[in-house]
């Protein structure tokens, strides 16, 4: 037998065997948002679910205990926003190794964009890449399908049939803007009829600066390259509220997006959320690499004053979400100009590090922002440790120090502006469907 095929079976029987096991979490701290309960409890879980939260939980000699003496037990996070890049990008990263990375770092439910090669733009691409989260992942893995056709923005997908997927939770171009108004515009239009959220990527993408120059459809917005953030979002908004839709803003980079998405809230006329991320939340574009280069993503890294302002968006609300845009590269890509980070097994750590243990927002702030929102923002049954609901846990040690090694990841992607720092908080144990994936910082499986 294959070492591939051994590995597979004992993976199934490891799970099954957990299966039929109870487990009971002792002595954590609970934090769970959405119901508010924060306090010293136990949790006990049976079939895959949470049976009970409560104190001085008694089991019989069968049950696996788990001692969480000292550490935080919070719902599993969710990243609305991940590049798990297959099919046919396997070569910078593929659903087991995101899956891992997105376990270690406390994860148990993402949202794949769907720039893959080919792209998740028709019923039969979504099936195609369901079977293959079937056999591969290990954690909960949903996507979101293309607005347009090959995220060309020339003519638009079955936005009905798409949505009629359970895998299917959001659609987006991802990494391009749909540059063409009145496809935009319908495509708002149907996702309301449908509702589903529309998850625009709004800013200048090469494709679209190609495209401008020989389509007399495409939007044009004066100014550089790469500053069109709030141009695409002040549109986008304004088609939604139209539709009386539901838009939620990918990776916002920008002040004046920020106030855009307030005044669009403060009107209440359409369902308008969104989303930052780590490295926008704490790096400006005076941040160097260890080689004294800007790293580069897009949205690119902005001036420490929208660095700033973001952080108080974060404080006040209007962020609604923080997503990793986990986005693995090989060091060849980023050679020929590839951009992105990979975030999913360092967002936690950081955000503890340089956010709650400054007092700049709480722990139960920043889990909402990880866990809570995105479960209720994208109807994801998750981001909560209420009685009944399935059994996705995150156990944190919250004064665990550590330092970056991007050598040591479980993603295959190192393209990592944070190598290297030393960090305060994380995950001790992931468990998904009350399967124990992550034990003692290390992947079971």
């Amino acid at each position: 037998m294959r070492q591939s095929e051994y590995q597979r079976l004992k993976n199934i029987y490891y799970f099954r065997l957990q299966k039929m096991n109870e487990l009971l979490i002792k002595g954590g701290y609970v934090v769970d948002p959405a119901s508010g309960f924060e306090g010293y409890a136990d949790i006990l879980v049976k079939d895959g679910k949470i049976e009970a939260v409560s104190t001085n939980i008694t089991a019989n000699h069968s049950v696996r205990i788990i001692d969480a003496t000292n550490k935080h037990i919070i719902p599993g996070l969710i990243d609305c926003h991940v590049h798990f890049r297959e099919p046919g990008l396997e070569y910078k990263e593929d659903i087991s190794t995101g899956s891992r990375a997105a376990a270690k770092g406390g994860y148990t439910t993402v949202i794949c964009e769907p720039n893959t090669n080919p792209t998740i733009d028709s019923p039969a691409m979504v099936d195609l890449l369901s079977e293959r989260i079937s056999k591969k992942s290990v954690i909960n893995v949903f996507t979101k399908a293309c607005i347009t056709k090959g995220s060309l923005s020339e003519e638009l997908t079955d936005i009905a049939a798409l949505t009629k997927h359970k895998r299917v939770k959001a659609l987006s171009d991802d990494g391009n803007p749909v540059f063409n108004d009145a496809l935009m515009e319908k495509a708002c239009k149907l996702s309301a009829q449908h509702s589903i959220i529309i998850s625009p990527h709004c800013e200048d993408s090469p494709v679209y600066l190609n495209k401008i120059k020989e389509n007399p459809n495409a939007t044009r917005f004066p100014g550089e390259p790469y500053s069109h953030e709030t141009d695409f979002a002040k549109r986008d908004i304004r088609y939604t509220e139209q539709a009386r839709g539901r838009l939620h803003i990918s990776h916002i980079s920008l002040k004046n997006t920020l106030a855009a998405i307030q005044q669009a809230k403060e009107r209440d006329i359409g369902k308008i959320t969104c989303e930052v991320t780590p490295h926008h939340l704490l790096l400006d574009n005076s941040f160097r690499d260890k080689d004294g280069n800007t790293p580069k993503t897009n949205p690119p890294l902005r001036s420490r004053e929208d660095r700033d302002a973001l952080q108080r968006g974060l404080v006040n609300g209007i962020l609604d979400v923080i997503a990793t845009d986990h986005a693995p590269h090989t060091d060849d890509d980023l050679k020929k100009g590839a951009t992105g980070f990979v975030g999913l097994e360092t967002a936690l750590g950081v955000l503890l590090a340089k956010l709650v243990h400054p007092g700049f927002i709480t722990f139960k702030e920043l889990i909402a922002k990880m866990s809570t929102n995105p479960a209720r923002i994208f109807q994801i049954n998750g981001g909560s440790l209420a009685e009944g609901m399935p059994a996705d846990i995150a156990i944190v040690d919250i004064n665990k120090e550590w330092t970056v090694d991007v050598n040591a990841f479980e993603s295959k992607g190192r393209n990592c502006p944070f190598h290297g720092w030393r960090l305060k908080g994380k995950v001790s144990t992931t468990i998904i469907d009350g399967k124990v994936i992550v034990d003692n910082y290390r992947i079971q499986c």
